[in-house]
């Protein structure tokens, strides 16, 4: 037969196409398993094509670089399908391609398999390798037809598991039916000569692409373009017709006569025609199978699905959209408008630069916006710039569009509503926009107005979640995650401050007037502190009658000096000529600050809570800072009641007659309520606490057990241990406690000190079973003082311990019953000799 050298070089050309269009490819394990294959191809294909065109240093040596390609085939087909297949168990691969080693290194040394071909020359002359294959080549075909067998099972195990695979490795199969059947056709002897292995193979590789490409594992049209497509099948019909010219002249001067003397022309005509042909048949697969820009558009499109899907929020949604239109059409630049909430006009969000300038608006009567609330479409500025529309509109407006250089105009509707329009400037090159852009811009507009709906209605309901329906600021909820994250933000490298305000007699304020009128009241407030703050801070309804302002980066004089000016605002706000008739507002207010008054954001609003309450207790209409670490001495009643004349001693008849009527019942649980008001204020004193601070511990020593009063004397005094249900009526002391003081307004903020001095550090006290810090530091500093005094105390059911027993108690319990920072603060007080023991059997030294 012929010399079949062209049949190689085609087989070459196609593998080196494929291979360099994956070099440029994401390797992924499928894109290196494939690019196995094409190199064992190339191998292949390549060592066969330098053998028969006898290429130094001699066509044996690129027998056997033929041969290694072909041994290793079967291998790197399965290194692929297994990878296609995402099989787990890699122990084959490395067992398949020591057996194709071995078998390669058998036949480069003995030719056991393939012996190298005879070289003779046929009856034209030309030179054919003639195969002389004898049974061992077997061995060589059991071991890939075990490889295949194996690739065919993978398939098959994968189809089961997944029917939608099944039609995706079609292609495979068919792949591999090729490549087996061209290499049993080499033993037939009409093949003899003929590379049918090498054309099979071609196929198979073809075949493997184009499962490749159905999986969309890859996206060549992003690799090699159209024209480069064609050069190559210009290349691959030059080599071609280089083979046939001289056959092909002299077939003519011989056969055709007169024809015969214009062999040139004739051979250049049909070359020429010939080309054009393959150039069409190229063209149309190429066109129907790698449309570079409609795969491309189409993915992009994708992807923009796929990324919007994952987001509701709408400034992120307008970024995805303004990037994939400038990365798939290649416009200069895209404007994003989007419908003012008062709708007058559209107002630029987005662009593709940081620096344009986005202080433009486009009116919500402007002919532009008519039209496209009418038309589902792009609109194209050169062809509305012919209508009677366009000339309606004012100078000012067409001038707009000229300097933004608007080409196009993108409609981002919600129904009937335009929600947001899209301005699209022209192309990169000068290049218009063609039929298929404006097809995208049509399919993302699709995408995007239907995801910009959904994230609006999501916004919607997270600000109505976050908000309070009557002000519009903040609710209670978001204030703590609010102030939770800027402190976590802040850390120790700057400084937060927390105002709280809270409207003095709102209760009498709407009794006066009503509730409504006390709406408005309240509207006006928030309206006040959301103007003055602006977005230098958050503003929070806390409650019913207050406000909380987080102020990030402030410092205590500075939040101070806020909380006055807002005061002031509120105390004349009601000083109108129109509003005479209403009563004068005040506010109260409390200040703390973090790091430098509190050190977490627990304490920083429960600091300014009691700023809020002392402020209160001093005449209202003032604003309070919590401060920290002043000296006082706790047994000074002077120094201790003194800080506002007249503000201890307006409580203290109250205080002493609830607990003097606690004493007409039980005598120990009064004398145990002042002795743990000593221990108390002495402990609150040490840690630092602020004389208002040490005041309201003060009276809540005095109050803890109020509740006592309800419980049955036989459980109060019993001598021997309680039964389980006495010690659960004992136990109700604590919210007894509260039903009393909680009708006394002046002594609420007493509350969750006497609420939480039975609760453990550890969470398995009563009655809420808080822990740790959640414990409010008034009840963690009652617990020790209270649970000391029971210890050191003579009682019905028990002589009084030790006060070293009930040290040791102190320490022994740090961190589970009592707060680990504080017990031993309070254990060295005693060994400093600077508490003195309050009890029936006299003072005692530790020291």
């Amino acid at each position: 037969m012929n010399n079949y050298t062209i049949i190689s070089v085609f087989a070459t050309c196609c593998y080196l196409f494929l291979f360099l269009a994956f070099m440029a490819a994401k390797k992924t394990r499928v894109i290196k398993s494939f690019m196995t294959v094409l190199a064992a191809f190339l191998f292949w294909t390549g060592g066969s094509f330098l053998m028969r065109m006898e290429m130094w240093p001699g066509y044996p040596i690129w027998f056997h670089v033929s041969i290694v390609g072909l041994i290793y085939l079967p291998y790197a087909f399965f290194y692929f399908v297994h990878a296609l297949t995402e099989s787990e168990d890699r122990i084959f691969i490395k067992i398949w391609f020591i057996l194709a080693t071995i078998n390669n290194i058998i036949n480069v040394t003995t030719e056991l398999y393939i012996p190298c071909p005879e070289l003779v020359l046929n009856s034209n002359g030309q030179t054919a390798f003639i195969y002389d294959i004898g049974w061992p080549i077997a061995i060589l075909l059991v071991s890939a037809a075990l490889m295949v067998l194996h690739m065919l099972i993978l398939l098959i195990k994968n189809s089961s598991e997944n029917p939608m695979a099944k039609r995706q490795f079609i292609p495979i199969f068919v792949g591999i039916i090729a490549l087996f059947i061209g290499n049993i056709l080499t033993m037939v002897p009409f093949f003899s000569g003929f590379p049918i292995d090498i054309v099979s193979g071609v196929v198979n590789a073809f075949c493997m692409f184009y499962a490749l490409y159905k999986k969309r594992l890859f996206r060549l049209t992003l690799l090699v373009s159209r024209g480069s497509c064609y050069a190559m099948a210009a290349a691959i019909a030059a080599l071609i017709f280089s083979n046939f010219i001289q056959p092909f002249s002299m077939f003519l001067e011989k056969n055709m006569g007169s024809i015969g003397s214009y062999s040139i022309l004739v051979i250049s005509l049909v070359f020429t025609l010939s080309t054009l042909l393959l150039y069409s048949i190229l063209k149309k697969f190429i066109d129907n199978v790698f449309i570079k820009e409609e795969i491309f558009q189409a993915n992009n499109l994708k992807d923009f699905s796929l990324a919007v899907s994952k987001s509701l929020h709408v400034d992120e949604i307008l970024g995805e959209l303004v990037q994939v239109i400038q990365n798939t059409i290649s416009v200069k630049k895209v404007y994003v408008f989007i419908h003012d909430m008062d709708g007058q006009a559209y107002t630029m969000v987005r662009s593709t630069s940081p620096l344009d300038n986005r202080n433009i608006k486009i009116s919500a009567d402007n002919p532009t916006v008519k039209w496209l609330l009418k038309n589902d479409e792009c609109l194209m500025i050169k062809d509305f710039k012919r209508t009677m529309m366009y000339k309606s509109m004012w100078e000012e407006e067409k001038r707009q569009f000229s300097n933004l250089s608007v080409e196009c105009m993108v409609p981002l509707k919600d129904g009937d509503d335009l929600v947001g329009i899209v301005l699209l400037s022209g192309k990169e090159k000068g290049m218009n926009l063609n039929s298929s852009d404006i097809s995208f811009l049509d399919s993302v507009e699709s995408v995007a107005s239907i995801a910009v709906k959904n994230s609006r209605l999501y916004e919607k309901a997270y600000q109505e979640a976050r908000t309070d329906e009557l002000t519009g600021l903040l609710n209670r909820k978001y204030f703590y995650l609010t102030i939770q994250e800027e402190v976590d933000k802040i850390k120790d490298k700057s400084s937060l401050a927390l105002v709280i305000l809270n409207v003095d007699d709102f209760k009498l304020y709407n009794q006066l007037y009503g509730t409504k009128e006390g709406d408005k009241a309240l509207s006006r407030i928030a309206s006040i502190i959301k103007a003055s703050v602006g977005n230098s801070g958050y503003v929070a309804r806390y409650s019913g009658k207050e406000f909380a302002i987080i102020l990030p980066f402030y410092d205590t004089l500075s939040a101070k000096n806020l909380a006055e000016s807002i005061r002031m605002q509120i105390l004349n706000l009601n000083k109108r000529s129109e509003d005479y008739a209403l009563k004068v507002l005040t506010v109260s207010g409390g200040v703390c600050s973090y790091p430098y008054s509190a050190s977490n954001v627990k304490q920083l609003v429960e600091y300014a809570d009691m700023a809020v309450y002392n402020a209160k207790r001093k005449g209202k209409n003032n604003i309070l800072v919590y401060t920290t670490g002043e000296k006082i001495d706790v047994e000074s009643p002077k120094q201790n009641l003194g800080f506002k004349e007249g503000v201890y001693s307006s409580y203290a008849s109250t205080i002493y007659a609830l607990t003097a009527a606690i004493d007409a019942k039980d005598h120990y649980t009064f004398n145990h309520s002042k002795n743990v008001a000593y221990y108390a204020t002495k402990l609150a004193a040490a840690a630092g606490l602020n004389r208002e601070m040490i005041e309201l511990i003060r009276e809540a020593a005095l109050l803890h057990d109020i509740g006592k009063i309800g419980i049955n004397e036989n459980i109060l005094n019993k001598k021997g241990q309680l039964t389980d249900d006495e010690y659960e009526i004992m136990k109700s002391h604590v919210e007894q406690s509260i039903s009393i003081i909680r009708h006394l307004p002046s002594l609420d903020y007493v509350i969750p000190a006497v609420i939480g001095h039975h609760e453990r550090y550890d969470g398995r006290g009563y009655p809420r079973r808080i822990g740790g810090e959640d414990i409010p530091l008034a009840a963690r500093i009652l617990c020790i003082a209270d649970s000391f005094d029971a210890m050191v105390s003579k009682r019905a059911y028990k002589n009084a311990y030790s006060v070293d027993y009930a040290v040791d108690e102190l320490l022994a319990q740090s961190g589970m019953q009592f707060d680990p920072k504080l017990a031993p603060l309070f254990v060295s007080l005693l060994k400093e000799g600077k508490l003195e023991i309050q009890n029936n059997t006299g003072k005692e030294d530790v020291s």
